[in-house]
Order: C-alpha cells, then structure tokens, then sequence
C-alpha cells in the first residue's frame, strides 16, 4: 500500500451562512472588549479568542462534501461522516422537520439537502451547489430523480 490518500472525483465545497458569519464576529468584538478592560487579566480576552476559534473556525475551514467512486465524506469542522452511495435511501431538500433530524447536522446554513441514510446515519449539509450535488448523488447512489413539482 502506498500510503496516499485517495483523490475525489468531485468535490462541493460547503457555505457559511450569515447568521454563523454574525457569531464569529460578535466574538471576536467581545474579545476586543475584554482586551480593552485595564480591570481583566490578560488571558480572559485570549482565552476567549482562543475557545471561539477552536470551536466556530474549523467549521468554517474544514467545510465540503467530497465525492469517491463508492462512498461521500463529509468534512464539517472536526467531525469526519462517510456513507457509501449503496446506504443512501433518498436525497432531498432541507426542510428542518422532525423527519429530518439528525445527528451529522453538517451545516450553518437552513437551505441544503438532507440526506437520507440509515445505516450510517441521516446527514444534513449545504453546499455551493445543492442542486448538482443532490443529482450526482441520486445518479450514484441509484435513485430516481424527484417529480417535477409543476406550479399553476
């Protein structure tokens, strides 16, 4: 065995929503705060710039759906979910039901896809392109694409 990691086929790289984005600077702000208090010692404002990062950056850094001949990982923050296509049971969108949860909420935005997977456990992420990553893995994991929902 050589020792090198497979390369994907494709990759979707994950977004960040606004409301995330909005917590990792509130913060930050609170952390310059603490900084400018004479009465604080100095490692409280470290400390929590130190805990925020550790805690809300990986999510944002470490944030994609890569996609393998036999299986999709997903890479969210410091959590690592593989499900193999044979395990997927449907793909849908995000609508945040109590059908829908999960414990791989691998996600900060509300608008993604939810992925129905049983065996390994039901995922919830969103990417830059929901739409091509919910039919690559219909096509791969061997399901029919949804009917089209015609409006009047």
């Amino acid at each position: 065995m050589s020792g090198h990691k497979e390369a994907p086929e494709l990759v979707f790289r994950g977004r960040v929503g606004v409301w995330y984005q909005a917590v990792c600077v509130a913060i930050a702000v609170v952390a310059a705060i603490l900084a400018l208090q004479t009465t604080l010692p100095v490692f409280v404002p470290v400390l929590a710039l130190v805990v925020g990062a550790v805690l809300l950056v990986p999510l944002v850094v470490r944030n994609r759906v890569e996609l393998y001949g036999d299986r999709l990982e997903v890479f969210f923050g410091w959590s690592h979910v593989v499900v193999p296509y044979a395990h997927v049971r449907g793909v849908a969108p995000l609508a945040g039901g109590a059908g829908q949860f999960t414990g791989h909420l691998c996600s900060t935005e509300f608008g993604g896809l939810f992925i129905e997977a049983p065996e390994d456990g039901d995922v919830a992420v969103c990417v830059s392109d929901n739409d091509a990553l919910a039919s690559e893995l219909r096509r791969r994991a061997g399901l029919g694409e949804p009917a089209e929902c015609k409006e009047d």
